[in-house]
């Protein structure tokens, strides 16, 4: 068996951490195979060259991977970002030395063929639990309490079956198509207030868990937050478009790329209301190709606005610039002061959580998630404090447009976003009101049911047309009672992921279903 022994030896391990399935009766007929003692140089080289691309499509199909056709350069170049970590590095090195003293001493062989066999008559006693401990997933308790409280259906083995699922999905998707919301022009006697949308790239609360950063201070200042928000994607391009289609309900991921339709602009309901839109972004618009897309398929008719004199915190993977969240909008608020429009509607994209971001004049350890985010939300408090020394009334809303997957799970390793799974597309919203009276009773208050970019739209609607900031004692109730509901679907590159009670269910772009739970 040669060095197949150490390739066995390898899975087995990976399996045994729970990292790996292991098809038994596959890998017994591969080991058999590469046991076959060749007769001559010759024949070894013809095993050999049978063997390696045999063995590849036996490590993929037991590998929890997306499908084939999803997996792109950037999904290979992230993979091997992620794998090449001080852990691995330390380890395969050992690892193989420990596999060259003991071959020397003993027929490995033989304990391939043992440790196959034990998988196969005892898999389950042969599984050790995994030595990382993760907490109970928000999505999952939230389930839980709909469970408990009867707000969803009892499942049973057939909701989960293929056609259960498909017309389930075919369902979602008929109801959303009546899904609208309305806005109203706001009444030029009232208090003028500006609508401030922060849309940050990698940004969930699974991704907070993960550095136990679930009390950012930023987030204590929200007056109202969006605890079960489905971006329904998990990249940034499809993420702007369905915020920016946000006053219709929600399409598949194909359909964003079909012509707009100019009743599901957000853009132009808030113009239509009084509001001048702006578009801000903090990175360079000319190195990325998505910002076109995002331009055309969002029914924006402006470019972003140039970014001139402020500070770059970061560079990208790629080496572009990326601008400090504080610098860009102050600056941007500095232009807004000089201007006499009554009510600006600003769209401001971040990517400063943005996985391979490296801060600039800073040690590497500053590069870490746990580090940009504090940063990002020091910007956004001074931010904050800024319009509030200023006076001016505006709502502004912080969403997240997708997770940085810092978890991962045995689907999909860190890093990786290709599966668009709840720990990805479950993501914050926050909305504070800046300069608003409140009232005596006035708490922060979460809206617990499944939500998506309807409700975000609506909640707007409803700001518009009843202003906040024209009452003596501001109440929030009336804004977030009854906000539309949308269960969480999420897409990416042909790749659904629908949650079913507890269960989270992968249809691939074959059209085949299977479970996403780790």
């Amino acid at each position: 068996m040669g060095l197949w022994s150490a390739y066995f030896f390898f899975k087995l391990l990976l399996h045994a951490r729970g990292d790996l399935d292991f098809d038994p009766w596959l890998n017994l007929a591969f080991a058999a195979f590469t046991a076959l003692p060749p007769g001559n140089a010759r024949q070894r080289f013809a095993k050999n060259l049978i063997a390696v691309p045999l063995g590849l499509l036996l490590l993929y199909h037991d590998a929890p991977l997306p499908p084939l056709s999803t997996i792109t350069p950037v999904f290979i170049a992230l993979a091997v970002y992620h794998a090449a970590n001080w852990t691995w590095a330390l380890a395969l090195p050992a690892m193989g030395l420990g596999y060259e003293l003991a071959r020397r001493k003993l027929r490995l062989s033989t304990f391939v063929f043992v440790g196959i066999l034990w998988v196969g008559v005892a898999p389950t006693r042969f599984m050790v639990p995994s030595t990382v401990a993760r907490a109970e997933p928000a999505e999952e308790r939230h389930a839980l309490a709909l469970e408990s409280s009867g707000a969803r259906e009892p499942l049973d083995a057939r909701s989960l079956k293929p056609a259960a699922l498909d017309a389930r999905l075919t369902q979602f998707y008929d109801a959303q198509r009546n899904q609208r919301v309305r806005f109203t022009a706001a009444a030029d006697d009232g208090v003028p207030f500006d609508i401030l949308i922060i849309h940050v790239a990698a940004l969930s609360w699974d991704d907070l868990q993960a550095i136990h950063h679930e009390q950012d201070p930023l987030f204590s200042r929200f007056d109202i937050v969006l605890s079960h928000f489905n971006s329904a994607a998990s990249y940034g391009a499809p993420a702007a478009i369905r915020f920016l289609r946000g006053t219709c309900g929600q399409t598949t991921e194909h359909q964003l790329y079909d012509r707009p339709d100019p009743d599901c602009s957000a853009i132009d309901a808030l113009q239509s209301a009084g509001f001048e839109p702006h578009w801000l972004i903090n990175y360079d618009a000319r190195t990325d190709g998505s910002i076109g897309s995002v331009q055309q398929y969002g029914d924006v008719s402006e470019p972003p606005e140039s970014v001139t004199g402020v500070v770059m915190t970061q560079r990208t993977v790629d080496g572009s610039p990326v601008f400090g969240d504080y610098s860009v909008l102050s600056h941007w608020l500095a232009r807004r002061e000089s201007g006499h429009v009554a009510r600006v509607a600003l769209y401001y994209n971040s990517v400063s959580l943005s996985d391979g971001n490296r801060p600039v004049g800073v040690g590497r350890g500053e590069s870490a998630y746990g580090a940009r985010l504090a940063r990002f939300s020091a910007d956004m408090n001074r931010f904050v404090d800024e319009l509030q020394r200023s006076h001016r009334h505006a709502i502004v809303m912080v969403i997240g447009e997708h997770g940085a997957a810092l978890h991962g799970h045995r689907g999909q390793m860190s890093g990786i976003r290709e599966i668009p799974t709840p720990d990805i597309a479950r993501v914050p919203v926050g909305v504070i009101l800046v300069n608003a009276v409140r009232s005596a009773q006035w708490t922060q208050i979460r809206v617990d049911e499944p939500t998506s970019y309807l409700a975000v739209s609506e909640l707007l609607a409803r700001f518009i047309a009843d202003n906040p900031f024209d009452k003596a004692g501001v109440t929030l109730e009336p804004y977030v009672n009854s906000l539309p509901q949308t269960d969480f679907v999420a897409e990416n590159d042909g790749i659904t992921v629908m949650q079913i009670g507890r269960q989270n269910m992968m249809r691939s772009p074959d059209g085949s279903w299977s479970s996403v739970d780790d």
